[in-house]
């Protein structure tokens, strides 16, 4: 059997440089390109696989929708329960290997719980501003608009904090979408689950 021949495998060329490939110390010899060659195209081969933008942008919107509109149905409840979306989507067997899904899931489920210990620190100020006032203030005091000043106050530092933290959610669905990487301010989310 000749060289050129070889069983199952068809003609095969001669070894050495082929036309074309050029000759010397950059040539690779044996039949194969020269280093010159070896670099592919920009825009081909292997591409790393885009991100899973649905799941991860769904992270941040659902506890941004849990927040809202658990707020607005049940006396604020939702601010208590902003954590689940993020960790029923983080916890899928479909999203537990995949680190882009799994970051943004962990951001979001950080928002949620920040966001339930908030209102849970909302709702003690509240009360204890209040029993405080009645405790300390005098007939007159009692009589007027005091105690309008501490609960306002309350309400407006968690309000505050409330609509900050909404903008940071929604930052966080938008370049989720976009296949960024993307963390909340530590104010808004501290870093208590690991992703």
């Amino acid at each position: 059997m000749s060289d050129y021949h070889q069983p199952g495998y068809g003609p095969q060329q001669p070894y050495g440089p082929q036309p074309g490939w050029g000759t010397g110390p950059s040539a690779g010899g044996y039949g194969y390109p020269g280093p010159a060659y070896q670099q592919p195209a920009p825009g081909y081969g292997p591409q790393p696989p885009s991100p899973s933008k649905g799941p991860a942008m769904w992270t941040h919107l659902g506890a941004l929708l849990t927040v809202i509109v658990g707020s607005l149905l049940c006396c604020g409840l939702g601010g208590f329960t902003g954590w689940v979306a993020p960790l029923s989507i983080r916890n899928s067997a479909r999203n537990q290997h995949d680190p882009f899904v799994r970051h943004h899931a962990t951001q979001a489920m950080n928002f949620g719980f920040t966001q339930a210990i908030m209102a849970a620190l909302g709702v003690v100020l509240w009360f204890a501003s209040g029993f405080t006032f009645e405790a300390l203030a005098d007939e007159g005091q009692k009589a007027g608009d005091g105690i309008a000043v501490p609960l306002l106050t309350v309400m407006g530092i968690m309000g505050a904090y409330f609509i900050a933290g909404l903008v940071c959610a929604i930052i966080g669905t938008v370049k989720a979408n976009h296949g960024e990487l993307w963390a909340y301010p530590r104010l808004i989310a501290w870093p208590m689950a690991k992703g």
